[in-house]
């Protein structure tokens, strides 16, 4: 990204930026931590974005004398204005910031007396202060009771009046400039103290050099997004978007070590998750080059022994039992196609091959289709459509054809002839099941099919129609029918908020419901894709339009839409969102 677009994205972004939740904190250079800030001097807390939850350490952090009278938080760093002098804060790399604080001002760093931390110990080790212990999981699947972490203060500039101790605070007064300057740097799991003592080492002189080192970071990883708009309140959400992205990229420890995590919500879901990864690298391939081939390769790379793909990855453990929709094969392929990389297609296939074996192995019914064993594993959490029990989904038949195409396809790329021809057989010979079990003539449409009692499930959703995106042999005259008949009908799914995750004729349908009703934007793009196959351009137009309008309207960046009002709901700054939003725009 040029230097002037991530000025403009600056720019955009404005001086008044929240960073007081864990979702909406301060976390450049692919930190899995983030600064909270509140209504006084100082650093609020740190928010840890660790094995699916955020643990919070501080109230305050770090305390400063006087009132705050005016703060500015930007995407660089924050500056606080006290009636004695002045405070900043930014990042200089991962895990690690700088506070440069000017004037009468005294620091309260509360390192060692944290209420929430274990089993402390304080040390001093080439002038840098380090407390290592114990935080709580947060997560009753994690397989500890307890995580480690290590955390380091240098003091650059000014004076400790009082070291604290294990049971007390570090106290700090300016030199005879009036300057404290002080780096921090923590880490969960993996606590070495060399790379704590390494990173304050590096530590820059002054606050300039720190919020230029988080500036060229942010151009490094927003890369090639479209940012602008003439519009100030559209270039803003869309600064937004680029933004969440950035800072739900993360460089986490342990499963997720060696390459970039990419976060649905840093603090609602600090966790690599199976298909969110995958919608996300709708606008990731344009930025970092690293961040879209590690959020393919982080599921790939992890696969169980037998194939299967978690739900989501964390530090030290994968959900169990359920899976998340086989969706990889879709992306990686996209991927590969736009980059030309068939070094990456050879990584991702064998890979493919394996998950695609897991489930026609461990999902399998007497149907010849795979079933879902429970609502999670389609992602649908509580879809109506799966009220009744596990269910040959539409859905999950769908992208497992996609995947078993894709598979295919990225095989004759590489010149595999012979494994290319009998991916692809096997995948024809899926898609033409799949029109024999799931396929009603007499209302021309797909359906759920109950795996118990083989009954065809009369609800509608998006679902019924992704078979045609995985080009099932339908005759195109009954597709489109379909088409206009079902999913361009305002009265079912083509409204004012288009998509619905339930038909709005529906009797169980709910516009503010979870998945029984809202929109959400990872299925209406499929939805779009769908248009796109099949040439309704300017119906596909208008409803992209709809739905990027909702996004701007909004403004927050939400999981999912109420789809009467376009009201956001769920998490903010969410992943999936911030990317087909961007996509839309692009």
């Amino acid at each position: 990204m040029t230097n002037t677009v991530v000025d403009g994205v600056i720019e955009a972004l404005g001086k008044g930026l929240d960073y007081s939740t864990p979702d909406r904190s301060f976390s450049p250079c692919y930190s899995d931590m983030g600064l909270g800030f509140g209504d006084d001097a100082g650093i609020a807390c740190l928010f840890l974005h660790y094995n699916r939850r955020t643990s919070e350490l501080g109230h305050p952090f770090l305390a400063i004398s006087g009132d705050l009278v005016e703060q500015e938080k930007t995407a660089l760093g924050i500056r606080q204005v006290l009636g004695q002098g002045t405070v900043e804060h930014a990042f200089y790399g991962r895990n690690s910031w700088l506070v440069d604080a000017r004037g009468d001002l005294t620091l309260t760093c509360h390192l060692a007396d944290a209420p929430e931390v274990a089993e402390s110990r304080s040390s001093v080790q080439d002038g840098i202060a380090l407390v290592e212990g114990y935080l709580p999981t947060l997560d009753p699947r994690d397989p500890d009771p307890l995580f480690p972490i290590v955390l380091g203060m240098r003091v650059l500039r000014g004076h400790v009046v009082e070291e604290g101790g294990p049971d007390g605070p570090v106290i700090l007064q300016p030199d005879e400039d009036g300057r404290t300057l002080v780096a921090f740097s923590i880490n969960m799991l993996e606590v070495d103290r060399e790379p704590i003592l390494a990173a304050l080492s590096q530590a820059p002189a002054d606050i300039a050099a720190a919020r230029e080192i988080t500036r060229r970071w942010l151009a490094t990883t927003l890369g090639n997004l479209p940012c602008t708009a003439e519009d100030p309140s559209e270039a803003a959400v869309l600064a937004k978007a680029a933004f969440t992205l950035a800072f739900n990229s993360s460089r986490a420890p342990g499963y997720l070590s060696g390459r970039i995590a990419s976060f649905p919500s840093r603090g609602g879901y600090p966790t690599h998750f199976l298909w969110d990864s995958c919608f996300q690298n709708l606008a990731l391939e344009q930025m970092d080059p690293q961040l879209a081939t590690d959020a393919l390769l982080l599921l790939t790379e992890n696969l169980r022994p037998d194939g299967k793909m978690a739900h989501f990855l964390c530090s030290t453990w994968m959900r169990p039992q359920e899976s998340q929709p086989p969706l990889v094969g879709w992306a990686g392929l996209r991927l590969v196609k736009r980059r030309h990389d068939l070094d990456l297609a050879r990584q991702l296939l064998p890979a493919l091959i394996k998950n695609t074996r897991w489930w026609l192995s461990q999902r399998m019914t007497r149907f010849g289709l795979i079933q879902c064993l429970n609502p999670l594993e389609t992602g649908w959490d509580d879809s109506p459509r799966l009220d009744k029990g596990p269910t040959l989904a539409c859905d999950m038949n769908s992208h497992l054809l996609l995947q078993m195409r894709a598979i295919a396809e990225m095989a004759a790329m590489l010149g595999e002839r012979d494994l290319a021809r009998a991916k692809a057989q096997e995948a024809e010979a899926y898609a033409a099941r799949m029109v024999e079990v799931l396929y009603d003539p007499e209302e021309n449409l797909f359906k759920e099919v109950l795996v118990a009692t083989g009954e065809m499930l009369p609800i509608k959703t998006p679902a019924c129609f992704l078979p045609l995106l995985g080009s099932v042999p339908l005759a195109d005259d009954k597709a489109r029918a379909m088409i206009e008949g079902y999913l361009l009908d305002p009265a079912r799914f083509f409204g004012a908020v288009p998509f619905p995750s339930v038909a709005y004729d529906e009797p169980t349908y709910q516009p503010g419901k979870w998945w029984r009703g809202p929109t959400w934007l990872a299925v209406a793009y499929l939805m779009l894709d769908l248009l796109d196959k099949y040439g309704y351009v300017s119906q596909r137009r208008a409803a992209a339009e709809r739905l990027y309008r909702m996004i701007i309207a909004d403004g927050e960046i939400h999981e999912l839409f109420n789809s009467q009002t376009g009201e956001g709901l769920g998490k903010a700054q969410q992943g999936w969102t911030a990317a087909i939003c961007l996509q839309l725009k692009s």
